[in-house]
């Protein structure tokens, strides 16, 4: 089907019903037609009337408004959306600031309380030091020396023991406590405690008899109800045979126990000190191990540990293991190549009545023994003292 064109402007022409005028549907016109089948529109072209002129004049006019007032259109569209763009810029900054600063004030707050924390924490934390540091022990010094004044010298040995021990702090003494601490213990000896060592008589030690003897140094064992004190030398002071001869030989027959409770008695203490040391009533057990008779039951100044009292008071290999003095070494002690620790006799019997048990060199007890004149072994004396 032909469309048929405006001659005018071009349009399209919609036909009338009497088929022979159409009129242009963008600019109005109205012009006649011819009907056939070619394909060609063929279109009069008489002049334009006034009114057609009028009406074209009117329609350009119209489609101008309509493109000036669509253009200012779009132009406000776009001024409305970049408006609405910059006001969504705004807000989203607007946003974003309101957030920042609620963050920073968190923030602000976050720093306020951790700095109140870390003050507080760190004011507790010095008057805690100074109380425990300072103040504690300086109330408990005070108390010490108060004590000397009214002659209570275990409390106040106790209490200057202390304070040097709770400070937890290596070489840190408050003031001179360790110092008077360890002047207590040796002014007054019986305020010892259990592992304290204390200084008692004289012996030949540095095997210098030009320079005279020795202060013993002792380890406190055991100290009862009444205050007494048992107590070891801290090393092997001598060393001797447990008998003279091979013969049977229980610790009430033995050639050392006769030695340590005159000889040894004796030389190592005067007249003031031996009066401190009790008579002590010695249970000689039987060697379990071997069926050994231990003999009977003694009273003696100075002793040796039995097997039983070894493992009693020195449960440790560790505490068992001892060093000879350099005069013991010299009468014989046979020391251990590297840690220079030597094996010293006990009381109780070995595996037969012609041996004596000992603590080895690395602390152990050999219950089976050595025979009591063959080999010779280092001397540990023991006693308990009376205040």
């Amino acid at each position: 089907m032909a469309i048929h064109r405006c001659d005018m402007c071009g349009g399209t022409l919609e036909i009338e019903d009497n088929g022979g005028y159409a009129v242009c549907s963008y600019c109005g016109l109205r012009q006649p037609i011819e009907n056939g089948n070619d394909s060609s529109v063929k279109v009069n072209k008489p002049s334009p009337s006034p009114q057609d002129k009028a009406l074209r004049i009117e329609n350009e006019r119209r489609r101008a408004e309509e493109a000036k007032a669509k253009a200012e259109a779009s132009r406000v569209q776009a001024e409305e959306n970049r408006l609405k763009a910059e006001s969504q810029r705004l807000e989203r900054e607007r946003f974003a600031e309101k957030k920042r600063m609620e963050r920073e004030k968190r923030s602000k707050k976050v720093r306020s309380i951790v700095g109140k924390v870390f003050l507080t924490l760190f004011v507790a934390t010095l008057v805690t030091v100074l109380t425990f540091t300072v103040i504690i022990p300086s109330i408990k010094y005070n108390s010490a020396v108060k004590a000397i004044e009214e002659q209570n010298y275990e409390e106040a040995y106790l209490t200057f023991k202390d304070l040097h021990l709770d400070l937890h702090f290596k070489d840190w003494d408050f003031k001179d406590s360790k110092d008077r601490a360890n002047q207590l213990l040796r002014e007054h000896p019986e305020v010892a405690q259990v592992g304290d060592v204390i200084v008692f008589g004289t012996y030949e030690q540095d095997n210098k008899t030009s320079n005279g003897k020795e202060e013993i140094e002792w380890k406190v064992l055991d100290k009862d109800a009444d205050g007494n004190l048992f107590v070891i030398s801290v090393n092997a002071l001598d060393c001797r045979d447990y008998h003279s001869s091979a013969t049977k030989v229980t610790w009430e027959t033995s050639d050392i126990r006769q030695w340590l409770n005159n000889d040894f008695y004796n030389s190592a203490f005067d007249e003031s000190q031996r009066s401190k040391i009790k008579t002590t009533t010695l249970e000689n057990k039987d060697n379990n191990d071997y069926n050994t008779d231990g003999g009977n039951d003694t009273e003696d100044k100075i002793f040796l540990l039995s097997i039983d009292e070894a493992k009693t008071y020195m449960p440790s290999t560790l505490e068992r293991i001892c060093n000879a003095t350099k005069y013991a070494e010299s009468q014989g002690s046979q020391l251990e190549s590297i840690t220079r620790s030597c094996r010293w006799w006990l009381r109780s019997p070995g595996s037969t009545q012609f041996q004596a048990s000992f603590v080895k060199v690395d602390g152990l007890i050999f219950q089976m023994g050595v025979p009591v004149s063959v080999e010779k072994r280092s001397v540990r004396p023991a006693m308990w003292l009376e205040f």
